[in-house]
């Protein structure tokens, strides 16, 4: 029992930390925040700080990995869903994943600042994998529900699973240097689109779909993306 208590409380410390940490990468950036600035918003210690968390790093993985973990319990009850077909479940899955991005805009695109880094792009891939291992899975039980329907034609669902990850990581990673660079290009919106449009029929092709029955996006939500971030306002 102490053992539970113990670990109940180190959950609940190091969520303290991880929750003002998040609410200063929203006012103030990830880049700008120092660890001082939790020490004197939680009135810690460093040592306190560096029992939970050994660098500034570790925490944006930590604030990483509540995010995947949050993610995951919105996304999984579509995936479970025993009324669903596996087509409207795969449209719900990324409609419902890119509302919840959207709905994070100023953290995401603070995230991707420090993520698109030279320097961080070792850590960059470790947390692909790391995500590559929880949602790959989900989207391999959907493939397998599509093959069982009849509606995808393909003979190795945990296999495609990853790889319907691996394009959407494709269009994340086209564009956030997209979204990231200086001065997005006028024809930013049409360039998203392509982009967008490229990896859904990727998919559906790979997958055997039906032509145009898994938009990734749509573009009312690219639109969102292209509202200027709030570091750019400030300049």
């Amino acid at each position: 029992m102490a053992r539970i208590v113990k670990e109940n409380e180190y959950a609940v410390k190091r969520n303290e930390i991880l929750n003002v940490a998040q609410r200063l990468v929203y006012t103030t950036g990830f880049e700008q925040m120092s660890v001082q600035d939790i020490l004197d918003e939680l009135k810690i210690s460093k040592g306190a700080f560096y029992h939970y968390f050994d660098s500034k790093l570790a925490l944006l993985d930590g604030l990483v990995d509540r995010m995947m973990d949050e993610a995951e319990h919105v996304l999984q009850p579509i995936v479970d869903a025993r009324d669903l077909p596996a087509i409207e479940k795969l449209q719900s899955y990324f409609a419902v994943g890119s509302r919840w991005k959207v709905a994070r805009k100023s953290f995401m695109l603070d995230l991707m600042r420090v993520w698109y880094t030279d320097s961080n792009a070792l850590v960059r891939q470790k947390q692909e994998t790391a995500a590559m291992k929880r949602i790959a899975p989900m989207l391999a039980k959907i493939v397998r529900q599509g093959i069982a329907e009849g509606v995808f034609t393909n003979s190795y669902p945990d296999q495609i699973g990853s790889m319907i990850w691996g394009l959407a990581e494709g269009i994340v990673d086209n564009v956030a240097r997209l979204l990231l660079s200086e001065e997005p290009p006028a024809d930013a919106l049409q360039r998203l689109e392509a982009i967008i449009g490229a990896y859904s029929e990727a998919m559906e092709r790979i997958l055997g779909a039906p032509a145009g029955s898994l938009p990734l996006a749509d573009v009312s939500m690219l639109k969102e993306w292209l509202v200027a971030p709030p570091w750019k306002k400030k300049l």
